[in-house]
């Protein structure tokens, strides 16, 4: 695993952070131009990108492409969240040839588009996008990566559960706690193996990016500033919302912080087991497949309740890019276009549970007869925002991470936890200012 000094000195002379008037910039060498596209397409790209769920769909998305220019031959390497990201930092800091198109997370763009590591696409097709996903990608004018897979982090609930206690739909974190409290005693209480809230919050890099920003930033915290660079979170409100969080786990499943893997939290979510929780997309893909699930038609989805204010939920989109260094930029930029297309898009959503990110898709009445909570995940996609804005958030998140773990188990209190994470924030940050 690369080190925070290791990482730092492989950045050293690449990227500079300029904080101005309220933007993010980054002084660093023009990326490179690309040539004309050709009429015809040939030779090999090698696609680097996620495994687990994404695999499915990047597979997918590669098979559509490859009717259109059976002539180019694809290879696939997937990769955890952690090992994609090392590898993409080591590979372009060395202007590795290795890969051609990279399949790539939120955060880690601004930092790629600068140290000239993307190609820019020419004429991007940018229709049907949210404003956010055309602007997020965009720089000086120029697009370097598009939007593929919608991820986004959000609430779920079991309707026939909150039925079955007089609920409706929470409204604030508040109604969460109660909802929790109920289950506890009309479900857990007795033997029944139902549990008012749940989330993939082991320790680490997952409860500061899978569960606490849904709770930290309705209650009016956040991780960093207008700027996006700015650690933000030592306050008040991350304290209010972290003691929230204590208090909300004696009423979560007991797995909640000792998940082994996602897809056991996401089987736990598929037996039946969770009243009330947070996921992303991904997670849910198979809650209306009856091989699968015990909850089909059962689970409802919407924005983050309100607390102090109301935020919406938290994006995790996927983009594909073509890289600086690839020696087939014409099919590299290609393969963005054709796999990012409306086309390519609602194939993967009907055969490979893509979640979209062109809304469009989201109204395709062929879509919308396979998956019944199209609609409500429109409405999702277009409240979600960036949290994640730090582009060294993967060098920073783990030990943020385990700070926020330490405080949700009581190891040390709330008010140390959202200290000692703001620390080291500032820690990474402020060595790449300097």
């Amino acid at each position: 695993m690369v080190t925070r000094r290791q990482f730092l000195y492989i950045l050293g002379g690449t990227v500079a952070v300029a904080v101005l008037g309220g933007g993010v910039y980054f002084l660093t060498r023009t990326p490179s131009q690309q040539p004309q596209k050709p009429k015809t397409l040939s030779g090999k790209l090698t696609i680097l990108g996620r495994s687990g769920y994404h695999e499915t769909i990047v597979r997918n998305l590669m098979d559509t492409f490859s009717k259109k220019y059976p002539d180019v031959s694809l290879d696939y390497v997937p990769k955890g969240y952690t090992d994609e990201y090392q590898t993409i930092v080591l590979s372009m800091r060395n202007k590795s040839t290795d890969y051609d198109v990279l399949y790539i997370d939120e955060p880690w763009i601004h930092m790629m588009i600068n140290n000239g590591w993307l190609l820019p696409i020419d004429q991007p097709d940018l229709s049907n996008y949210p404003d956010s996903l055309k602007s997020w990608p965009t720089v000086n004018g120029k697009t370097y990566a598009q939007a593929i897979t919608g991820n986004a982090n959000f609430l779920f609930y079991r309707k026939d559960i909150l039925d079955s206690i007089g609920e409706q739909p929470p409204q604030t974190w508040d109604d969460v706690l109660r909802i929790a409290k109920k289950v506890k005693s009309k479900y857990t209480d007795v033997g029944v193996k139902l549990y008012g809230f749940g989330a993939y919050s082991v320790k680490g890099t997952s409860i500061a990016q899978d569960t606490f920003p849904a709770i930290l930033y309705p209650f009016g915290g956040r991780y960093f500033a207008d700027d996006g660079v700015t650690p933000a979170l030592k306050s008040q409100a991350a304290i209010d919302a972290l003691e929230f969080f204590k208090e909300l786990k004696n009423y979560s499943h007991p797995r909640m912080t000792e998940f082994q893997s996602l897809a056991e939290y996401s089987e736990a979510i598929l037996r039946g087991e969770v009243a009330v929780g947070v996921a992303w997309n991904g997670w849910l893909a198979d809650i209306d497949n009856p091989q699968k699930s015990q909850v089909v038609g059962k689970i409802e989805v919407q924005p983050y309740p309100r607390q102090k204010t109301f935020f919406g939920a938290q994006s995790g989109v996927w983009y594909m890019a073509a890289s600086a260094f690839t020696t087939n930029p014409d099919a590299a930029i290609e393969f963005v276009k054709v796999t990012t297309s409306f086309e390519a898009q609602k194939r993967a959503a009907l055969e490979a549970g893509l979640p979209p990110t062109r809304l469009n898709v989201f109204t395709d009445a062929d879509y919308k007869s396979k998956n019944r909570l199209a609609d409500k995940f429109r409405e999702i996609i277009l409240n979600a925002k960036p949290v994640r804005t730090n582009p060294l958030w993967g060098d920073m998140a783990e030990n943020v991470g385990t700070y926020l773990y330490m405080g949700l188990l009581g190891q040390i209190s709330a008010e140390e936890a959202i200290n000692k994470a703001h620390e080291e924030m500032v820690k990474v940050t402020s060595a790449i200012k300097s």
